[in-house]
């Protein structure tokens, strides 16, 4: 039984010896509500245990009472049984607390009541580890912010700091879940400010969490203009801490590169989201529909398209649709073959009707006539096969692969307890990296030449006016016509039909049908390259030579590919989140810079260390002298006044006045002046604190609606929404 005592007593006393100057006691008053919960904390911190706020009541806009607990207080009981589910839980029951409350004519706060035991043990040297405690010096914040900038994973930064403070004591974690939200749409709103062009729109569930969220950078709207013509979509990725699912809307520069678009999170793929999302996009491109769509084989993606784009011309990614044939038909014998020849009629079927005979060819000769993957992928035929798509402009895209690439981008910074607000950073630097690449490849197109391969005027002719990337791709069809055999088959009036043989292997050759109107200076290919990618192919290419013709009409040479186009948005620059910096953040980032040099010359040897350590001494004490003499004599004026001296202003501490004794009867008129001016200064400061919140709430209310009669601007009102819960049940990921 004295064993029972002695353990119940250790647990619910204070199991830390804590400076008595640090325990809250009863009548102790703060001259704020902010300065006494600060002093909580501190014991918190220091008896090893973390604080919350569980309560605070109010008279109006005035907080009357606070009641802050430990943070253990309460007892969550979850509804899964624990058998199926066992996450651990924070909830004891925990008596300690403190209860502050106002004392209206003192102007100050005070603690009325006091708990110091706990149901559980407090241990201070683990105090670190709670989330409350958490404190980064001021270089490892910096290093933190600036390699977040960089795009390095909190992981990658984290592991450095481990390494070396050669412990775990900082912890390099997330914004919180209820801000994350928050500064979601708060860097929408700083976007927005920098260029009136961002777009964003942003679809709440009732409860004002993001259901659906779209936003694109002026650069990307006005690349647009350029390179919209053809569209990239994929929904792959979703790695977020909510398991939102990325959605990318990427295009093809002049360069051959990928350029983003568009970016959007959804909590699911079902068919109003999507509507809600091309929807969004077309009015965030000015209402101009793109001529191609790529997307992956999703029934709800080709219904929203059809509702929102019904001109455009849908393709689905090839690759995903091949690279399912051998998990829908290894259960046939030789599934080997065919596999193989399934690929074959796909890819070598250079006409409509030879697909169809060769497809059905196919079917009944490995007795597939029957499975309902190849049929219903029949029935689609017209938005996968090559040969039905390829006589539209497709700027060499044939799968979602630029959409899964701008993905795997993401991987390499982002994980799937990343935020929201980590994520839209690291769009930020794709969009940087996407620009820096285009301007290196512009700068590289104007002041170097790629030499022509051959002697033929053609070639130049694409030289002078092809970017390098597209120029290369027209240099290997004229490499290609070294393996090509012309055949003229018939002319008549300056139009003519050429067979053109093309040795593929050392025994097969393939056979293409050319025309060539010599009036109309026009040449046609049954491989219809020129057609879905832009470049006269080898086959054309052979014919022309034949026709000894030196130069090509000016419509076989796109200005899509032009390095001579003068482009508007080369002008813009991508979107990037610069949040300001408080000087002394300034201040500390530039004295880090300077004074690397200086250790790194000092860290050479014993002496010069010594040296460095005997002027830090010097300098310290240089500083902290004038410091506390500026303490005694500094003077603040609107001529030097800056945010930062102004929140470095405390109240001054109570002065004791001399040569009037406390017990000194004043008259009767002097109790009621000092009664009256007591009270007008009471009703004044009341007047102004009301006009201040007033002024505040308008300051506030005026941003939105700044905000949201600007052109462009999304649904977003006070940040009044919140993230979705990971574990949402109508994720449709």
């Amino acid at each position: 039984m004295g064993v029972f005592t002695v353990l119940t007593w250790c647990i619910v006393q204070p199991l830390s010896v804590v400076d008595d100057e640090l325990v809250p006691k009863v009548g102790m008053t703060f001259t704020t509500l902010e300065d006494a919960g600060k002093f909580y904390r501190n014991y918190a911190k220091a008896a090893g245990f973390s604080t919350r706020v569980r309560c605070t009541n109010r008279k109006g806009n005035e907080i009357k009472n606070q009641l802050i607990t430990c943070s253990r207080e309460g007892k969550w009981k979850s509804k899964i049984s624990p058998t199926e589910k066992t996450n651990p839980t924070a909830g004891l029951n925990c008596p300690a607390r403190i209860y502050i409350h106002t004392l209206k004519d003192v102007g100050a706060w005070i603690i009325s009541k006091v708990v110091l035991d706990h149901s559980h043990p407090c241990c201070p040297s683990k105090a670190e580890m709670l989330k409350q405690h958490r404190e980064l010096s001021m270089s490892i914040r910096r290093t933190i912010e600036n390699n977040d900038e960089a795009g390095i994973r909190p992981s990658k930064t984290y592991q450095s700091f481990v390494a070396a403070a050669g412990d775990h004591r900082e912890e390099v974690r997330n914004v919180s879940k209820q801000e994350d939200a928050k500064e979601f749409g708060k860097y929408f709103l700083r976007m927005k400010e920098k260029n009136p062009n961002f777009f964003f729109e942003l679809k709440l569930e009732e409860d004002q969490s993001i259901k659906l969220a779209f936003w694109a950078d002026a650069r990307s709207r006005a690349a647009f203009e350029y390179f919209g013509d053809v569209i990239s979509f994929d929904t792959t990725y979703n790695t977020n801490r909510y398991n939102l699912v990325c959605g990318s809307f990427v295009g093809v520069n002049h360069h051959g590169q990928s350029t983003l678009l568009g970016c959007s999170l959804m909590k699911n793929e079902e068919i109003d989201s999507l509507e809600w999302l091309f929807q969004c996009w077309l009015r965030c491109m000015g209402g101009n529909a793109p001529k191609g769509f790529l997307t992956d084989q999703c029934a709800s993606m080709k219904r929203a398209l059809e509702a929102c784009m019904p001109t455009i011309v849908h393709r689905w990614c090839i690759w995903h649709i091949m690279k399912k044939i051998p998990s829908k038909l290894n259960g046939y014998k030789g599934h080997a073959d065919i596999e193989q020849q399934m690929s074959h009629v796909v890819w070598n079927s250079h006409s409509k009707d030879s697909f169809d005979r060769n497809w059905n060819d196919f079917l009944v000769n490995f007795g597939l006539a029957d499975n309902k993957w190849l049929s219903d992928l029949y029935e689609d035929r017209h938005i996968w096969v090559p040969i039905y798509l390829d006589h539209h402009f497709w700027a060499g895209m044939r799968s979602t692969q630029r959409s899964e690439s701008m993905h795997s981008f993401f991987n390499k910074y982002i994980t799937r307890n990343s935020s929201l607000i980590q994520f839209v950073k690291q769009y930020d630097n794709c969009l940087g990296s996407r620009e820096q690449a285009e301007r290196e490849s512009d700068a590289a197109d104007f002041h170097t030449v790629i030499p022509c391969a051959t002697k033929s005027s053609i070639e130049a002719q694409f030289q002078d006016a092809y970017t390098h990337a597209k120029f290369r791709e027209v240099q290997a069809q004229f490499r290609g016509k070294a393996n090509c055999i012309t055949r003229l088959k018939n002319s008549a009036l300056g139009y003519s039909v050429y067979e053109v043989g093309e040795q593929v292997s050392s025994s097969i050759f393939d056979k293409f049908a050319v025309t060539y109107d010599s009036v109309a200076a026009e040449v046609k290919c049954q491989c219809l390259l020129f057609e879905s990618r832009g470049i006269l192919c080898r086959h054309a290419l052979s014919v022309l030579s034949f026709e000894q013709v030196s130069q090509v009409s000016p419509r076989y040479i796109l200005e899509r590919w032009s390095k001579k186009v003068k482009r508007r948005h080369t002008h813009i620059k991508s979107s990037h989140d610069e949040p300001l910096m408080e000087p002394r953040s300034k201040r500390f980032d530039q004295l880090v810079f300077r004074s690397q040099n200086i250790c790194k010359f000092a860290s050479e040897s014993e002496e010069l260390t010594a040296i460095l350590h005997r002027a830090y001494d010097n300098v310290m004490a240089e500083m902290e002298a004038l410091k506390g003499k500026r303490k005694g004599t500094s003077s603040l004026s609107h001529e030097d006044a800056n945010l930062e001296s102004v929140n470095e202003l405390q109240s001054p501490p109570r002065i004791r006045t001399r040569g009037r004794p406390k017990n000194r009867l004043g008259s009767k008129l002097e109790k009621q002046i000092a009664n009256a001016t007591k009270k007008k200064k009471t009703k004044v400061l009341s007047e102004l604190m009301r006009e201040c919140y007033i002024q505040i709430n308008l300051f506030d209310a005026a941003s939105v609606a700044h905000s949201s009669c600007s052109q462009y601007q999304g649904q977003v009102i006070n940040y009044q929404f919140r993230v979705p819960a990971a574990g949402d049940n109508s994720l449709g990921v």
